[in-house]
């Protein structure tokens, strides 16, 4: 993968990095509108055209710190997530083996006896269980009715402004990657937590198997708009103002499974330098996608994760100073 800069025209007007506000040191590549549509349509079943209807086109830029990012940043709004995580249950795929959930694993370790724990962006919650000997809250403004009273139905911003410093660690499982303003998320998360305290993120790691997969509709607009790794996490934190305690990878959790067999049985992937391409109409990807989808569906099943399997995500824990 190049990291030569791209030349002046190509990145003129280009959206600056979202964590520093520098210019990107090069534009990956560009999509249009309606290929991004398409992605949506035919990968997912889902109509985004809404969402888009005032977007020319995307570009995909990568950021002096590491950080790859979309422009423009369109995110999901509510409609958008209810009618995709109901029709594909991904609450459910979420939850699925959440004993073993790496990420889930590799934070309680940092949570000491009888710590205040915020979970920002929460879902159902399901991290409590691993954080049994703290005191959990959870925070989501759009968790589902039947969460109970352990979650906090408020924003982000709210709940910081009206609680600074009311917590001892402060956890958010993939979220950041769904944010048009990760710096002002980690900023809001900071406020939380006490002078001492912990700010926790994991996140999709940029690269890897999971931008190896062609056309992968989850990992970008309206879904994705940013791709993590540990040197773009700790970017983040410094600008922050946090001291990093670990920036690194993680393996792949069980529950991720079909998108390590997915990426295995694919016999087209993403293009590397000087063609890098991650979004594109060509045949064989699509043909390569379906496949790869059918027999992952199968072999997953029954197959499991290698001890072998390539990380997936990035992870970061700051402290607050």
């Amino acid at each position: 993968m190049s990291t030569t800069p791209a030349s002046d025209s190509s990145l003129a007007g280009a959206l600056p990095c979202p964590i520093t506000g520098a210019p990107p040191v090069r534009r990956i590549q560009t999509m249009s509108k309606s290929l991004m549509q398409d992605i949506w349509k035919y990968g997912q079943g889902v109509d985004v055209s809404a969402l888009f209807k005032d977007v020319k086109g995307f570009s995909l830029y990568e950021s002096p710190t590491g950080l790859v990012y979309f422009d423009p940043m369109v995110v999901g709004d509510g409609a958008f997530y209810s009618s995709y995580y109901d029709k594909w249950e991904v609450h459910k795929a979420l939850t699925f083996r959440w004993q073993t959930r790496v990420d889930f694993l590799r934070t309680a370790t940092y949570v000491p006896e009888g710590a205040k724990v915020i979970d920002i962006g929460c879902g159902p919650g399901i991290f409590r269980n691993h954080v049994k000997h703290a005191r959990y809250t959870g925070l989501d403004p759009y968790a589902s009715p039947d969460v109970d009273d352990v979650v906090i139905r408020e924003t982000l911003e709210h709940h910081a402004s009206s609680n600074p410093g009311a917590y001892d660690v402060a956890v958010c499982f993939h979220v950041v990657e769904h944010v048009p303003d990760p710096l002002r998320h980690v900023q809001l998360m900071a406020q939380l937590v006490r002078p001492g305290g912990l700010v926790i993120l994991a996140a999709p790691l940029f690269p890897s198997p999971l931008t190896e997969i062609p056309n992968l509709p989850i990992n970008m607009p309206p879904h994705h708009v940013t791709w993590w790794n540990p040197r773009a996490f700790s970017a983040l934190a410094q600008k922050v103002g946090l001291e990093v305690v670990e920036a690194s990878e993680l393996p792949p959790s069980p529950h991720q499974i079909f998108f390590f067999w997915l990426h295995k049985l694919l016999f087209r992937r993403t293009s590397d330098s000087p063609d890098e391409r991650y979004f594109a109409h060509r045949w064989a990807w699509h043909a390569s996608i379906a496949l790869a989808y059918l027999g992952s569906q199968a072999v997953g099943r029954f197959m499991p994760m290698p001890s072998t399997a390539r990380p997936v995500d990035a992870y970061l824990v700051a402290r607050k100073v």
